[in-house]
């Protein structure tokens, strides 16, 4: 957000007036006392009551000072009009003011009181050095805040990260001449001499390139009988993951491991995020999801850390989709009858850029991604396969094939090498024809989820309409399954 400084100008056609206005009056003093400067038609030094010749010197001086302060002001807005870049500052148009009043003002009281301007100019230069030292710390935060807008450092709601002891992140809401206003994450606002601010260690995270946020590391000590290679790569899905699924995390991400310190690995995942969500907050959503992604890895999360191997423990595979059924369409479904599919599911490995369900094909079942990672394409009008979803571990694929035998809407492959679990009609028909409540459930998770997308794609559907076609899909469920409808 750039700065909008508000600098008083007077309009065109005012300004023009008051310009000529000048000469006009020293042409007319000329005319009338013969002199075009007021000063050479008075003394005020010599005590005498005060005359017109004494006003219109004053005035000649005001009306000069004055014009000059505008002609400034009105070259620094169109400057600044025009400039995209660092804009000059209305403190330090001020400053100019202030100066350019106290000079013509020092040259009129020399010019009009006839005094020595050599000891006039030190007389000033030391009553000024000492107003100076006693307003030393106000001069300094002024100087600053002009600095700080000339530079163009910051501006109003700009983000920065404050670096070294007592750093941390904070959102820029205010700038005046002795402070800058700071506000925490949590709210809290701080007030920063201007001064201070300028020598302090920080980065503008605004003032970066596009789309780059602050830059948060996370670090996690395992085990050193961890396979390495393994822990990093899911360290990069669970980044992955949260990017695509999350706005306030941006397309940057960094996973590697840092140390080997008494048989413990140290592994660092360095993120970016919208800076304005606190540590704690950004912490806990990158902590979760690599939780997820290191249970269905199989990486076991105990004291002593260990990779099992899921090609080679079939019952670990399984017994996985307990942790994971809840991530989709079987969260209808109880406990013990998630056993029951747990015992009858069976294990798929995909090998990276195999085809996995291929579109329009029939079938009768979907999969649960237990590790890896899928993309789902459709064919477009000239026959290339674009990606439009990705299918993460914990995600499941292929449902409505299994609830309704409908053939497939599209093409899944393995981006990276992959293990399913495959739920057939077969398996879940039991459930069915015990719980046949649950095919409503299914019917309505699947439709209110159809119905969130709509929403994100600002295709909003009626609350009457998504109960229809809840009843129409619980309709196809039972006559695939019961020949009922």
């Amino acid at each position: 957000m750039k700065i909008t400084h508000n600098i008083f100008s007077l309009p065109k056609p005012l300004f023009w007036l008051l310009a000529v206005s000048n000469i006009v009056f020293a042409f007319w003093l000329d005319s009338r006392f013969g002199s075009f400067w007021a000063w050479n038609i008075t003394d005020l030094a010599d005590k005498h009551d005060v005359t017109l010749e004494d006003i219109l010197a004053v005035g000649q001086f005001v009306l000069f000072a004055v014009s000059v302060d505008m002609g400034i002001r009105h070259f620094v807005v169109r400057f600044n009009a025009k400039t995209h870049g660092n804009q000059v500052p209305a403190i330090l148009v001020q400053a100019v003011t202030i100066i350019c009043y106290a000079i013509i003002g020092l040259f009129g009281f020399i010019v009009m009181y006839d005094h020595s301007a050599g000891q006039l100019l030190a007389a000033s230069g030391a009553i000024g050095f000492g107003i100076v030292y006693v307003l030393r710390e106000v001069v300094a935060d002024i100087v600053a805040c002009i600095q700080i807008q000339s530079d163009g450092l910051i501006s109003i709601g700009d983000q920065i990260q404050v670096r070294g002891e007592g750093g941390g992140y904070y959102e820029i809401v205010q700038m005046d001449r002795r402070m800058v206003t700071i506000q925490t994450v949590l709210k809290y606002t701080i007030r920063v001499p201007n001064r201070r601010f300028i020598n302090m260690d920080y980065i503008n995270l605004s003032k970066q390139t596009t789309e780059m946020g602050a830059r948060r590391i996370l670090e996690l000590d395992l085990d050193s009988g961890n396979d390495a290679d393994r822990v990093i790569e899911l360290l990069n899905q669970a980044a992955e993951y949260i990017i695509k699924n999350d706005p306030n995390f941006f397309p940057w991400y960094r996973a590697f491991m840092s140390k080997i310190n008494n048989g413990a690995y140290t592994f660092l995942l360095v993120y970016e995020c919208d800076p304005t969500i606190p540590p704690l907050r950004s912490n806990g959503i990158v902590n979760l999801a690599i939780a997820r992604f290191f249970k269905l890895g199989g990486i076991n999360m105990n004291s002593t850390v260990e990779v099992v191997k899921s090609s080679e423990i079939i019952d670990t595979i399984k017994n996985r989709l307990k942790d994971v059924y809840r991530l989709g369409i079987l969260k209808a479904l109880s406990t013990e009858q998630v056993i029951r599919l747990t015992d009858a599911a069976q294990i798929v490995n995909c090998r990276a850029n195999q085809l996995l369900i291929e579109k329009g094909h029939t079938a009768d079942s979907m999969y649960i991604l237990i590790e890896g990672e899928l993309e789902v394409t459709i064919p477009n009008d000239q026959g290339e396969q674009i990606v439009v979803a990705k299918i993460w571990p914990g995600e499941c694929v292929g449902e409505m094939s299994l609830l309704t035998g409908e053939p497939r809407s599209a093409n899944v492959r393995a981006k990276v090498n992959s293990t399913l679990l495959e739920i057939t009609k077969t398996d879940i028909a039991p459930i069915f024809e015990t719980h046949p409540e649950l095919i409503e459930e299914i019917s309505a998770l699947l439709e209110r989820r159809k119905a969130a997308n709509q929403m994100l794609l600002n295709k909003p559907m009626e609350l009457e309409e998504v109960e229809r076609d809840i009843k129409a899909l619980a309709k196809k469920i039972l006559k695939f399954f019961f020949n009922k409808g």
